[in-house]
């Protein structure tokens, strides 16, 4: 080592880890000075930008992953609507998202000196442009979020009486545009005083209720879903059609995919993890679409079945042929099940081009006019009633 190494004295209680070290900054006159930071700060600093950055880099992949998926396992028919554009389209807004502020953690925005020195020579356009770009892509990504979840409910009210299903969009509605809107202003303001290289203290109270109102509209949004489509389900029992179709694994994927994110959300109020704010946009575009997705893998609504193990058949069909209904009753003996597993069989192998199968039941010979149910093609039984509709 060059140089003579110097003793120094240090106090009794000194802790190496919490030492200050001296930072030669400019004091605006062409001089410089030494400012002393702390290297708790420093090392905060550095986790903090660590976990942001991993925060970003997992959100950029989960969102591309997903999207992959979601344009694999979507039909081409239902390529054209309104709810696969809007959920594709937060998927792809969300991962540019992540990649710009992944730009902008690596960039100089975040440079050690340059965030604690405040100094911002080193600053170019290349960076105001990526951090710019990232909070415009931040307001897509809500917009698209909030109207995602508006279309989504307005589905599920479809069937609702038009003063209901009016009084519930308005609702929804006014809540998403006052939060779109609050959140658009603060956006705004933290972009100008940016650039402006002032302090946003004065709209860290804005920045707030921003967020607590996206928290609030996602939590109401939330309750209106899985709350609609729970009650679809109670009526439908109530009318006896207790089968396992493609209602049942939407409501199942909705409360896991809608409430989901609402609680994440509201961890962002906790103080648990300061960054958990990063993955708010992220954990929502990721959740939307997986009822979609679920709720495809039925490809034939005729599968709706029923019993304990009607979720397994359920499943089970996808692998299988799917020409060939199940109509095995619960109360069915083996025999009775292999005797019409066999007619199947030899009336498949006579004629399977002009096949058409009439699920019988051996055990409940009533008429239809009993309340006896039949298989249609509609959610899979004759009784017409407006929540299978949903």
């Amino acid at each position: 080592m060059d140089g003579i190494v110097q003793s120094v004295q240090v106090p009794p209680n000194f802790d190496p880890w919490n030492q200050d070290l001296n930072l030669t900054v400019s004091d605006g006159n062409g001089g410089w000075v030494a400012v002393a930071i702390s290297m708790k700060v420093l090392n905060d600093y550095r986790i903090y930008g660590f976990r942001l950055a991993i925060s970003y880099g997992s959100g950029f992949g989960v969102s591309l992953m997903l999207l992959i998926v979601l344009l694999l396992l979507t039909k081409a028919e239902k390529r054209k609507s309104m709810i696969f554009f809007l959920n594709a389209a937060c998927l792809l807004t969300n991962t540019i998202r992540c990649l710009l502020f992944c730009c902008w953690v690596t960039g100089n925005f975040y440079d050690p000196y340059t965030v604690l020195a405040s100094n911002r020579g080193r600053l170019t356009r290349g960076d105001f442009a990526f951090f710019i770009t990232s909070n415009i892509f931040g307001i897509i990504v809500t917009a698209l979020v909030f109207m995602s979840l508006s279309l989504q409910v307005w589905v599920v009210c479809v069937t609702t009486p038009p003063l209901q299903r009016n009084i519930i969009m308005g609702t929804t509605t006014v809540m998403a545009c006052v939060a779109f809107g609050y959140r658009l202003v603060a956006v705004y303001w933290n972009t100008k005083l940016t650039l402006e290289d002032t302090g946003a203290d004065s709209i860290l109270e804005l920045i707030a209720i921003s967020y607590v109102l996206q928290n609030v509209s996602i939590w109401i949004f939330s309750c209106v879903f899985t709350g609609k489509l729970g009650h679809a389900i109670i009526q439908r029992r109530r009318l006896n059609m207790p089968q396992f179709g493609p209602m049942q694994i939407v409501f199942i994927m909705g409360c896991q995919t809608m409430f989901a994110p609402a609680i994440f959300a509201s961890l962002q109020f906790a103080n648990i993890l300061p960054e958990i704010v990063a993955h708010v946009l992220t954990v929502i575009c990721v959740f939307l679409p997986f009822s979609a997705i679920w709720a495809g893998v039925i490809n034939d609504q005729n599968l709706a079945a029923r019993g304990p193990d009607a979720h397994r058949r359920l499943i089970r069909s996808n692998f299988h042929d799917k020409s060939v209904p199940s109509t095995l009753s619960e109360g069915s003996t083996v025999c009775e099940k292999s005797r019409q597993m066999s007619s199947w069989s030899d009336m498949k192998s006579k004629d399977h081009e002009g096949l058409i199968i009439i699920p019988t039941s051996h055990v409940h010979s009533r008429s239809i006019d009993d309340n006896c149910i039949r298989v249609d093609r509609k959610f899979g039984f004759s009784c017409d009633d407006p929540t299978d509709r949903v």
